[in-house]
């Protein structure tokens, strides 16, 4: 029986000590974990930006009429062209004529009256009060004359630049409210394209003297680059978007019929943003830590038995971007920035860098 105990405990002993080597050789591979890496390059900022932009007329209005009332004669249709001055709609002045008549008719009697009234005042035929009862009384019906002409003059709309007819919003012999719009007319030869710019570019761009080049172009013509020019420069940022609006000249294209409403594609080239330099260094923004002591990424220094060392750097940022996140200091060309499993690694730790990267 004790010969048999002992060749049991034996047996555990044994399978426990394999058991532990096993464990331990786990343990040591999982020291040396692999990571994935990124090599630092310095990055040209001239490189094309874009942005969607939509074409719209620079100048456009509504056309309304001043008073309400009948049109009666409406003799242009969407997409007319049209000369300044020329009548586009006109209201049925039967009513505002008998006004201005009557207005007039007011008009003459209390002037009448006021000149008699001014006479037997000189005259100290009539109290004073009733002299500038009369008097005002001609002042009111000169001002109720004057309305009623201005009254007329608003039903009729004429164009007040050269253009196009872009809109009918009425029909003819319709009834219109006062202010309502009745037509829009657009000059087409005042084309703009207007774009959303990040407010990280824009600071940029307000602070710098550059001057981009800006081409547009457009779908089914993407080869084509047609030169713009920086019109207007929104002040206050979209709450919504925090962009700013920026609003760009596009000369008229003749080999193409570009309207307000088609969308374009605003290229601008080239986009640096620092004074004497056009290379700088962009990351993944997910690589860029930060702790108590600052913004830092992890760094893996190849070591001489092929494996790394990891080792932590402290950086500078700047501006979010298409490109990634900007460094500004603390890494040099051909550092090797750990990309992936930063929570797991830490200074001084050993590690394998991933093959054909």
């Amino acid at each position: 029986m004790n010969r048999i105990r002992m060749s049991i405990m034996l047996m555990l002993f044994l399978l426990n000590l394999n058991a532990c080597s096993n464990k331990n050789h786990e343990v040591a591979e999982e020291v040396i974990r692999t990571v994935r890496t990124v090599n630092v390059s310095l990055q040209n900022e001239v490189a094309s930006r874009e942005f969607s932009g939509v074409v719209d007329a620079y100048r456009k209005v509504d056309l309304a009429f001043r008073v309400g009332g009948s049109i009666q004669t409406l003799p242009v249709l969407q997409g007319d062209f049209v000369k300044k001055n020329q009548l586009v709609a006109q209201l049925d002045q039967t009513n505002f004529e008998i006004q201005l008549k009557a207005q007039q008719a007011e008009l003459d009697r209390a002037k009448a009256e006021f000149e008699r009234a001014r006479t037997l005042v000189e005259r100290q035929l009539i109290a004073r009060s009733d002299f500038d009862k009369l008097k005002a009384q001609y002042f009111v019906a000169q001002t109720q004359l004057e309305k009623a002409q201005q009254d007329l003059s608003g039903t009729t709309i004429k164009a007040p630049f050269e253009g196009y007819i872009s809109n009918r919003h009425v029909e003819n012999f319709s009834e219109v409210q006062a202010r309502t719009p009745v037509l829009t007319l657009m000059d087409l030869d005042s084309l703009v394209i207007t774009i959303e710019v990040p407010e990280s570019i824009m600071i940029n761009v307000q602070r710098s003297n550059f001057r981009p080049e800006l081409y547009a172009t457009f779908k089914g013509h993407e080869a084509s680059q047609f030169p713009l020019t920086i019109k207007e420069i929104g002040a206050r940022a979209n709450t919504s978007s925090q962009t700013y609006p920026v609003t760009l000249s596009l000369p008229p294209i003749p080999t193409l019929n570009i309207l307000p409403g088609m969308s374009a594609v605003v290229g601008v080239r080239p986009f640096a943003k620092h004074h004497g330099s056009t290379s700088v260094v962009y990351l993944p923004p997910q690589v860029v830590l930060e702790d108590s002591a600052g913004r830092y990424v992890y760094i893996a220094v190849p070591q001489s038995d092929g494996n790394a060392l990891i080792e932590r750097r402290n950086v500078s940022v700047g501006d979010m971007s298409s490109f990634g996140i900007e460094i500004l200091q603390g890494l040099d060309p051909g550092d090797s920035v750990v990309t992936a499993g930063m929570s797991q690694i830490v200074p001084a730790m050993q590690v394998k860098l991933l093959a054909n990267q």
